[in-house]
């Protein structure tokens, strides 16, 4: 549907060793982020919201949002990856 985002992630997102695998994503459920953002304001805001400062597992996020474009859409630059801490 347009103007909505699908959001990707691995594991390392939301686990964390001795903690109930159940909290994480109920973190994740819960952010909001500001309507109207860019995917990657929403990947930012996840990874500040989310991803641990200790390192001990690699995550991987992918934001995609469908629009609404009629005609042929040719695919933007590659951004890279972009790393946190």
């Amino acid at each position: 549907m347009p103007d909505e985002t699908l959001l990707l992630y691995t594991d390392g997102l939301v686990e964390r060793r001795g903690q109930d695998i159940d909290d994480s994503p109920a973190r994740l459920a819960a952010l909001r982020p500001p309507a109207g953002g860019t995917p990657d304001d929403l990947l930012e805001g996840v990874l500040l919201g989310l991803a641990p400062h200790t390192g001990e597992d690699d995550i991987a996020l992918l934001a995609a949002r469908a629009s609404s474009v009629s005609g042929p859409v040719r695919p933007g630059p590659a951004r890279g990856r972009r790393r946190v801490g």
